[in-house]
């Protein structure tokens, strides 16, 4: 099956005129980006727009995570430490009868497959992509993980107080 380009997609939906596509291959040729990210950078297209064609055209669905907070236990299923590397957030379990699985996991880059291959290692279940923003992803990350590091540390057990201390010099009280 042939995939065609994301910028067609946006042209024969309507979201973007010929001259707009011109202008976004060049500003994708002169600064490396992505046509996709070319389009929203000028303003021809809004980045949900471009998401919407960019999943219509991998075959996968667009989520936006906005304000939901999503269950502490399905977001422990990945260790914080791969979400944050590989942008991911996961977003929902599906339960299939007693089965758990698979993970929705919501990415930036659906083609991604070692990141996603991670994720599915590390929680030991089958796991489903579905596309967001990055933006919106690492939103979801610090509202999620915050307090957990920075704002409330957890507290310490200390020993009870032993009273004052006494200096040993090499094996010998002092």
């Amino acid at each position: 099956m042939v995939r065609v380009p994301l910028g067609r997609l946006l042209l024969e939906a309507g979201h973007i005129s010929e001259s707009q596509l011109r202008s976004a291959i060049s500003h994708q040729d002169r600064w490396g980006s992505r046509i996709g990210e070319s389009l929203v950078a000028l303003g021809y297209v809004s980045e949900q727009a471009m998401l919407s064609a960019l999943g219509h055209q991998l075959g996968v669905p667009h989520v936006v995570i906005g304000d939901r907070r999503i269950p502490r236990a399905i977001v422990q299923l990945v260790p914080e430490q791969i979400i944050r590397r590989r942008h991911v957030f996961p977003v929902a379990l599906v339960t299939q009868g007693r089965r758990s699985g698979p993970l929705v996991v919501a990415v930036a880059d659906p083609a991604d497959v070692q990141g996603l291959d991670e994720v599915a290692f590390a929680c030991g279940l089958d796991v489903k992509p579905v596309l967001a923003s990055r933006a919106d992803v690492d939103r979801a990350i610090d509202r999620h993980f915050e307090g957990l590091r920075d704002g409330n540390p957890q507290p310490i057990d200390l020993p009870p107080d032993p009273g004052p201390m006494r200096l040993v010099a090499r094996g010998r009280k002092a």
